[in-house]
């Protein structure tokens, strides 16, 4: 781990604009070295909670901390920050390597410093051997990559990193979150990630913060935001799920015969109708069953696994199966569906309007069909 890792600690930070409160009492803490992702929709608050912490906005209330100093009121170059956003901001006259040293330089660095330091950080996000080239001879992900050395270059206490890869094409993307996190990794810096991308989010985050009207909703592990998430608005929001009928019992409630346990019981519904189970593609099961009362309407190959869309009592439900398994179905095939897990998150349509809650992008959503 870098030696000057350090812890961050924002709290009770809120901010308005225009009598609008974006922040609302946010309390925020990063440990040394960690990788924390802020994940939420557009207007909940994540890119303010970053300015705020870079010194680029000022919080109305609350206070702001880097390796135990408050920092609130110090400006931008007094707190050990490297920034890197959604533009790469390089200097389209200066060389790569001249655009990784720029820090230094104006730190008065000298030139052998400069020079060592360029090389090792272009080294390590893998284009040495662009080192010379200018802004406009690279590509979208080597500009950007240039942009994360230029950050790391003055050994940033903190790394800022503002939807860095949401400009670039899906598969670039994919493979320079897989970058970041090794650069990360091996540079050691406590690093905050602002995103809207849940994929990018999970699969390089040490913690994840779901964030909804300026608080966090739940800031856990990848595995405990996307496999148990609190509420309602983060199972959706985080993944794909269905919407499912279930019937409250003794015990906890009944989903396509089943008996489950309330995940949720703090804030599930107390209405005994009206309710659904939210159960992600994956936790279910599906069987051919000549009586069954699912229909198979089509079929979505998503490489190694497989979507089957399920038209059942009014409702498309989607079935992620492995390829393999999803071959035995076919359209218009009769099947039968059950719950894979013991427990699920129950909301109730009836208390909780579904346009209450900010949508999740139309790509996650897997309820299709009517809403009964």
């Amino acid at each position: 781990m870098n030696r000057d890792s350090a812890e961050v600690a924002l709290h009770g930070i809120t901010k308005s604009y225009g009598g609008k409160r974006v922040l609302d009492n946010l309390d925020l803490t990063l440990a040394p070295g960690e990788l924390l992702a802020l994940l939420g929709p557009s207007g909940c608050g994540k890119t303010t909670t970053l300015r705020v912490l870079a010194g680029l906005e000022t919080p109305d209330t609350g206070t702001v901390s880097i390796g135990g100093v408050d920092m609130t009121s110090a400006p931008v170059r007094g707190r050990g920050i490297g920034l890197v956003f959604q533009s790469y901001s390089l200097f389209p006259h200066m060389s790569a390597a001249e655009n990784v040293a720029y820090g230094l330089r104006i730190a008065g660095s000298s030139k052998s410093v400069r020079t060592r330091r360029a090389t090792e950080l272009l080294e390590m996000v893998g284009l040495s051997e662009h080192a010379a080239k200018f802004p406009g001879q690279l590509s979208g992900g080597q500009q950007q990559r240039v942009a994360l050395a230029r950050a790391l270059a003055i050994e940033p206490r903190v790394l800022l990193l503002d939807e860095p890869l949401s400009a670039l094409d899906a598969q670039v993307r994919v493979h320079l979150r897989e970058e970041i996190k090794r650069i990360q990794v091996q540079a050691g810096t406590t690093t905050l990630l602002v995103t809207h991308d849940q994929e990018e989010a999970l699969t390089i985050a040490d913690r994840v913060g779901v964030m909804l009207g300026g608080q966090i909703e739940q800031l856990g592990t990848p595995e405990q935001i996307y496999s148990a998430p609190h509420t309602a608005f983060i199972s959706e929001f985080v993944g794909a799920v269905n919407r499912i009928p279930a019937t409250a019992t003794t015990g906890g409630v009944s989903v396509l015969g089943k008996l489950l346990k309330i995940s949720n019981p703090d804030s599930a519904p107390a209405a005994a109708s009206g309710l659904e189970a939210l159960i992600r593609p994956e936790d279910l099961r599906l069987t051919r069953q000549g009586d069954g009362l699912g229909i198979v309407e089509s079929m979505m190959l998503r490489g190694p696994l497989t979507s089957v869309m399920v038209a059942l009592q009014g409702r498309c439900l989607r079935v992620d199966l492995p390829s393999h398994e999803a071959a035995e179905f076919s359209p218009a095939m009769r099947v039968a569906l059950s719950p894979r897990r013991d427990a699920a998150l129950i909301d109730s349509s009836s208390t909780t309007p579904r346009d209450s809650l900010p949508a999740a992008p139309a790509h996650l959503l897997s309820h299709l069909g009517p809403i009964a």
